[in-house]
């Protein structure tokens, strides 16, 4: 098996390829990736370094997949991300998917276009992407995203400490990019409504200056943190009482499974693919996205200890299905119907 990834990072799709090449070394397979720049934690499998990926490196980029691929003959060519889809089309068609880790509604129908072009099969990570590009008559089965083990939390003093924050006020983490999709503006100003909460946001990206600008027009200084990307990210979201995303759209959201792994309460925004991970009021608290009064008064109800218990006894189940064996055994299954010649796809899930 040759995955591949344009990038490395601390992203979930990223988080996703590392799991899923440990997990196929893990179930005897023979596995190599191909990804562009950045860090990729997947232990002893081999890489194959890609260029980075853009307009002006579209060719390179191309010709070196094509040499990653004829370096192993794998079987099957997986990439992640559907950019990703006319360059497998040149390399290894009649072997290669494509899975959609998420998709701008605003933007599908031209994204739909290119991998049409492609011919390419194609895969979402969950019902939320599968939904949107099924609006736009693209076909894909699904392929649910993996949760990985998370680390032991953190002394919950400790961590107050740390970033100057009340140890006795409600604990809000919310490990996600500072970026348009996230929309982190409107988590910060859910904050204020919810009294009663501190937060971290950690993640960095382009909107950290607008986003700390919040924090302060909002008197926020000493109840919400903006921190980069940090090592123990995972380690402090385990430490949460609550989990928070403000999103405006997802794909399935790998931190949504960490925080039911790690027995944190799911508070989040009721955007595509979120909504399709967290069911209301059973396994999380949902709100409109775009409405901080309403995802802050949602983060006010998670201050009953009563309530986040049963949300976080729910949403184990969850997690559950979404363990790496269970992810693993889904994706060779793909990989045997791509080899046969049995892969279907519909606008409807298998």
């Amino acid at each position: 098996m040759l995955l591949v990834v344009a990038h490395g990072g601390s992203g979930g799709m990223q988080v996703q390829v590392s799991l899923l090449a440990r997990g196929l070394v893990a179930a005897g397979c023979d596995v190599a990736v191909a990804a562009g720049p950045g860090d990729l934690d997947v232990g002893d499998v081999e890489v194959h370094r890609l260029p980075a990926l853009s307009a002006t490196t579209a060719a390179r980029f191309a010709a070196a997949l094509r040499r990653a691929v004829a370096s192993g003959d794998p079987d099957v060519v997986h990439g992640h991300g559907l950019r990703l889809a006319p360059f497998l089309s040149a390399a290894a068609r009649p072997r290669s998917i494509v899975t959609c880790h998420g998709v701008d509604p605003a933007r599908a129908r031209r994204t739909a276009a290119l991998v049409r072009l492609s011919g390419v099969r194609v895969a979402s990570c969950g019902e939320g992407p599968r939904g949107v590009l099924a609006a736009v008559g693209v076909p894909s089965r699904v392929l649910d995203n993996a949760v990985p083990s998370m680390p032991a939390s953190l002394d919950r003093a400790d961590v107050a400490a740390r970033f100057g924050l009340d140890p006795a006020a409600l604990l809000v983490v919310s490990p996600a990019r500072l970026s348009p999709q996230k929309d982190p503006v409107t988590l910060v100003r859910a904050l204020a409504h919810a009294r009663g909460a501190s937060g971290i946001l950690v993640g960095g990206g382009p909107l950290a200056g607008e986003v700390r600008a919040e924090v302060a027009r909002e008197g926020l200084a000493g109840r919400v943190v903006v921190a980069d990307w940090l090592e123990d990210a995972r380690a402090i979201l385990a430490s949460a009482d609550v989990l928070a995303l403000a999103s405006v759209w997802e794909g399935q959201p790998t931190v949504v499974l960490e925080a039911m792994c790690a027995g944190v309460a799911v508070v989040a925004t009721s955007c595509t693919g979120t909504r399709d991970t967290v069911v209301d009021n059973v396994t999380g608290l949902l709100a409109a996205p775009r409405d901080p009064a309403a995802l802050g008064a949602a983060i006010e109800r998670a201050g009953s200890a009563d309530l986040r218990a049963r949300l976080v006894e729910a949403a184990r189940v969850t997690a559950a299905a979404h363990t790496l064996p269970v992810v693993v055994a889904a994706h060779l299954d793909a990989y045997e119907r791509l080899a046969s010649g049995r892969w279907i796809e519909t606008l409807e899930r298998p």
